[in-house]
């Protein structure tokens, strides 16, 4: 597949699942850093950016397992 998710769809799935933690980790620490400050809008744009996050993940493993079959 070619694209800019192109890189993504190639990588292993096993460095996809620690790369999504890794990320979503961090968009989580700062999303509750942003709610104790009282930031409503970056709490709202950092749970969209998980939102994301996740889904491009979960697209690019799906589609390695059905490369696969």
């Amino acid at each position: 597949m070619e694209g800019p998710l192109g890189k993504l769809y190639s990588i292993p799935v096993s460095i996809l699942m620690v790369i999504g933690l890794g990320l979503s980790v961090f968009l989580f620490y700062t999303l509750m850093k942003a709610a104790e400050e009282g930031k409503v809008l970056m709490v709202i744009i950092l749970a969209v950016s998980i939102s994301i996050v996740a889904f491009l993940i979960s697209r690019a493993i799906k589609f390695q397992i059905m490369k696969e079959l």
